[in-house]
């Protein structure tokens, strides 16, 4: 009997259903359950801790992850949503690499010591031939999080592995898109592929290749901080600013968390809370001053056995 994969996905949201489960629960032997002729996106993992990932799983605003693979993108291969594993999820990757033209995924850092052994993406496959190899054919290189975009934790002093962000590794290449954060927030990635998708071109980016609408300097974080203009906190659990005694990196920071903060409740909706909004200072995670330049992020008054944070001179002095 013939069956389409329209009737394959009707099929399977029915029998979901009857299970108690999402649509996303049901994915292909070979691949992500996504829209068949939709772009296709290969998403790689490197040197990271997969919470960008596990970020974007959490998206709502745009849109939910479900939406995303079923109606939205051709999620090609991605190794935390497709079941197949091994030489079977490999093939689906490979496609698209002889297809070309799908948006290339890159999250974690490139470790490039030891000819890059030290991360493998699949069997005698190092993440720094695959970024290599697959960065060939794509119409599109998105660096998802701030390792990727920077090197972030993964290449924090003394990076032992010499991991690299992705522009140091591949050179300036026009098709580079930055989505820094660590995590990144879902909203930033779901809407510029959404811009893609909708504009076939990338969206106006900053000078660090960053999306202008998540990453505009007038809606940094400081510049839209409900405790900006508040007296000067002297702890972490007052309700004042933490720029002055407690090393608040927002004035570098230029993400819009301030706004649109995270764990959105709704369709269409800003998130609860953000960093400062939960008692800690900023430690500017989307720019490439991160982790190194901003540490020790707390350091400990043995004196008064109080945590105090780097700037915060009225302890330091005492």
């Amino acid at each position: 009997m013939d069956i389409t994969r329209r009737d394959f996905l009707k099929a399977s949201a029915a029998l979901a259903s009857a299970l108690g489960l999402t649509a996303s629960g049901l994915v292909s032997p070979r691949r992500a359950l996504a829209l068949e002729g939709g772009v296709q996106v290969v998403w790689f993992q490197g040197q990271g801790c997969t919470g960008c990932s596990v970020s974007l799983l959490n998206s709502i605003y745009y849109l939910t992850i479900d939406e995303l693979l079923v109606n939205t993108v051709d999620l090609q291969y991605h190794p935390n949503v497709m079941a197949a594993a091994g030489d079977a999820g490999m093939e689906a990757a490979r496609e698209a690499l002889d297809n070309g033209g799908y948006v290339l995924a890159i999250e974690g850092a490139i470790p490039t010591g030891s000819e890059g052994k030290f991360c493998y993406v699949g069997e005698g496959l190092t993440m720094k031939d695959a970024v290599a190899a697959y960065s060939r054919n794509a119409a599109v290189i998105l660096a998802v999080g701030t390792c990727a975009a920077f090197g972030g934790v993964s290449a924090g002093s003394p990076n032992p592995t010499n991991a690299l962000g992705v522009e140091e590794y591949l050179g300036s290449d026009p098709r580079l898109i930055n989505v820094p954060g660590c995590p990144t927030h879902p909203d930033w990635v779901i809407g510029t592929v959404a811009y893609i998708l909708a504009n076939g071109q990338a969206p106006a980016l900053d000078d660090l290749r960053r999306p202008l609408d998540y990453f505009e300097p007038r809606n940094g974080v400081h510049k839209k901080c409900y405790r900006k203009g508040t007296e000067q906190a002297t702890r972490l659990t007052d309700p004042g600013c933490l720029k002055e005694n407690f090393h608040c990196s927002g004035p570098k920071s230029k993400a819009d968390c301030s706004t649109r903060k995270w764990n959105s409740a709704a369709h269409g909706t800003f998130g609860e809370y953000f960093c400062i909004e939960g008692g800690a200072p900023c430690y500017a995670c989307t720019e490439p001053a991160f982790p190194d330049r901003v540490t020790p992020f707390i350091k400990w008054e043995e004196s008064k056995g109080e945590p105090r944070l780097p700037g915060d001179k009225k302890r330091r002095d005492k």
